[in-house]
């Protein structure tokens, strides 16, 4: 039987981008995530609860979200999930994370007052008008 491993998260970095750059020149971004779900407790009453993922990127997406993204900002990731293992001082530990595959910008970005939206190619395009006879159209 085959496997498939697939994740896909959305919520809010809990930290500052730091990017690093290994050994050959490749650049690393590890993030933490913030995901809330609501769920109902055994008497019906709603809770909230937080679960902190822990992501990594590398290369230029890497870059990337660290130039764009900071602490508090909505994410969208998809990636695999991975078992880091190592050991220290005689003990073995593992710790599950996901390698981040893609990512989205979620939402706006504010500074102060000012808000700035990403720009899709439909802004970019050159829009030209065009008149069309209301005979031509079929309804």
């Amino acid at each position: 039987m085959s496997s498939f491993n697939k994740v896909i998260i959305m919520g809010r970095l809990t930290r500052d981008i730091d990017l690093k750059s290994i050994n050959n020149g490749t650049s690393l971004a590890e993030i933490g995530i913030a995901v809330n779900e609501r769920r109902k407790d055994r008497d019906g009453k709603w809770t909230d609860a937080v679960h902190f993922v822990e992501v990594t990127f590398w290369g230029k997406k890497a870059e990337v979200m660290s130039q764009y993204l900071e602490k508090g900002q909505p994410v969208l990731i998809e990636g695999k999930l991975r078992q880091d293992r190592w050991e220290s001082n005689g003990q073995s530990y593992s710790k599950l994370k996901v390698h981040g595959e893609q990512f989205s910008f979620v939402g706006s970005r504010q500074y102060g007052s000012e808000v700035i939206h990403q720009k899709t190619d439909i802004d970019k395009a050159d829009r030209t008008k065009v008149t069309i006879p209301d005979d031509d159209i079929p309804f």
